[in-house]
């Protein structure tokens, strides 16, 4: 079978490789489509320095709706479509897994919405484990697909007002269809003199970090209000970072950390995005076929054409 395999920054191969063969108890399954997540980009392009290259055939891709071929679990059949939450690794026509590696989905939504259940799970890991934000004032800073589900949650939680902070001016107005109150182009403004002039001064009660980068985490402490929250989420690009800890203690905040979810957070994405309390079509911006995989991670790079989600078809 076919895999995709990053041997080198940037450089995807197509390599073959022996097909995994049905085990009691599990299932083949076949993927259709792959997104690529805002941790991806920074292994495939330019390599973490805990994560040497080659990477193993099929990394990263970890956000993935694929269709059952084989089966020795009573509950998924062949043709059924369902979310892979196995990680890292599924680049490849055929993968194998156990029933607790999978969930089945629904006939309904697309696939391409159905997809991003796999990042709204994770950020739903993390939206179970906040005190109330009814009121509270609320920054997100980053408005790609993660930070997108957070101001939809801000939004359903009942927080207000959401700021949101970003250098794409396209993702600024998705924002406000997600449910934010107020758009910061950091691009063009000083974004954490924008929050303190919103707040009058004082910062948010609550700030969530979706980029991952030092520049980003360092603007938490200039924004959050003495005794606030913060939430990190964005993906740090090395173990080691230049962040001021010193002034965000000074803060005196609590500080949560999220980097995974559960199979029942899972579940719950898919339920939500199924039954549209969740709406997600307005972040599906883009769409390749794999044999595309380099422009697309180009783009997911550098964030062209207005792009937020960007979906990959298994067409191999």
């Amino acid at each position: 079978m076919k895999a995709v395999q990053v041997t080198a920054p940037g450089k995807f191969e197509f390599i073959n490789m022996p097909e995994p063969t049905l085990e009691p108890g599990k299932v083949l399954i076949r993927p259709q489509l792959i997104s690529i997540c805002g941790s991806d980009w920074p292994s495939v392009n330019h390599g973490r320095d805990w994560i040497p290259f080659p990477l193993n055939p099929g990394q990263p891709g970890h956000e993935v709706v694929a269709e059952v071929v084989a089966s020795d679990v009573p509950d998924l059949k062949v043709g059924d479509k369902v979310l892979d939450i196995g990680y890292s690794g599924s680049a490849r026509q055929l993968l194998l897994r156990s029933p607790l590696e999978v969930i089945k989905l629904p006939a309904s939504p697309t696939a391409e919405e159905l997809v991003c259940a796999q990042p709204f799970g994770v950020v739903l890991r993390a939206v179970q484990r906040w005190p109330s934000v009814l009121g509270k004032t609320s920054v997100v800073i980053g408005q790609g697909a993660i930070g997108q589900f957070f101001t939809l949650m801000l939004k359903q939680q009942g927080a207000g007002p959401i700021i949101t902070t970003d250098l794409e001016a396209g993702r600024l107005l998705t924002s406000q269809k997600m449910g934010a109150t107020h758009t910061i182009d950091a691009s063009k403004t000083d974004a954490v003199q924008a929050v303190k002039d919103l707040t009058g001064g004082k910062g948010a009660d609550f700030v969530i970090e979706a980029v991952g980068t030092d520049a980003t985490y360092n603007q938490v402490k200039d924004m959050v209000r003495m005794e606030g929250m913060v939430q990190c989420f964005g993906m740090p690009k090395a173990r080691t970072s230049g962040l001021f800890l010193w002034e965000l203690m000074m803060r005196n905040p609590t500080v949560l950390m999220t980097q995974r979810g559960n199979r029942e957070d899972f579940q719950l994405a898919v339920d939500m995005i199924g039954n549209g309390s969740a709406y997600v079509k307005p972040l599906l911006t883009h769409r390749f076929p794999i044999t595309k995989i380099a422009d697309a991670f180009e783009m997911a790079e550098h964030r062209t054409d207005n792009s937020i989600k960007i979906v990959m078809e298994c067409n191999w």
